[in-house]
C-alpha cells in the first residue's frame, strides 16, 4: 500500500468514526454492544447508512461489530424500514447526517475529476492546433 493510499484509508476511517460519533450524539445514545432494541436499531441504521459510502471493515470497527454484521444490516435494511418499529426514525436521523457529510465530498471529488479531464482535453486540443 502506498503512502497516499494509506493516508486516504486513515482519513476515511477517521471520517467513519466521526460520522458514527455524530450519529450517536444526534440519537442521544452512547456507542454500545448491548442487545437492547434501541442499540441494535442504532447500529443497524448507522451501518446501513454508511454502507453506501464506505467499506464494511471500517464501518464494523467504528460500530464495534464484525464486517459480516454490516453486510447483514445492509441486506435487511428494506425489511427493517418496513417492519421494525422505530427503525425508520432512527435511520432517517442518521442518514441525514451521513448523506450531508458524504455527498459533499463525493460531489467535490467528481468536480475535481471533471476539471482534470477538461485540463487534459484542452492540452490535447492545443497540441492538435499546433500540428
Amino acid at each position: 500500500m502506498k503512502k497516499t493510499e494509506l493516508r486516504e484509508s486513515m482519513n476515511k476511517q477517521k471520517q467513519i468514526e466521526e460520522l458514527t460519533r455524530l450519529s450517536y450524539k444526534a440519537l442521544g445514545m452512547k456507542r454500545s454492544k448491548r442487545r437492547r432494541t434501541e442499540d441494535a436499531q442504532a447500529r443497524a441504521a448507522i451501518g446501513a447508512s454508511l454502507n453506501s459510502f464506505f467499506n464494511q471493515m471500517g464501518i464494523g470497527e467504528a460500530l464495534l461489530v464484525d464486517r459480516s454484521n454490516i453486510s447483514h444490516y445492509a441486506r435487511k435494511h428494506e425489511d427493517n424500514l418496513s417492519f421494525w418499529s422505530g427503525y425508520r426514525n432512527i435511520f432517517n436521523t442518521v442518514n441525514g447526517i451521513v448523506a450531508a457529510s458524504c455527498s459533499n465530498g463525493t460531489i467535490q471529488d467528481e468536480i475535481d475529476m471533471l476539471n482534470t479531464e477538461i485540463q487534459i482535453l484542452n492540452e490535447v486540443k492545443n497540441n492538435l492546433k499546433k500540428n
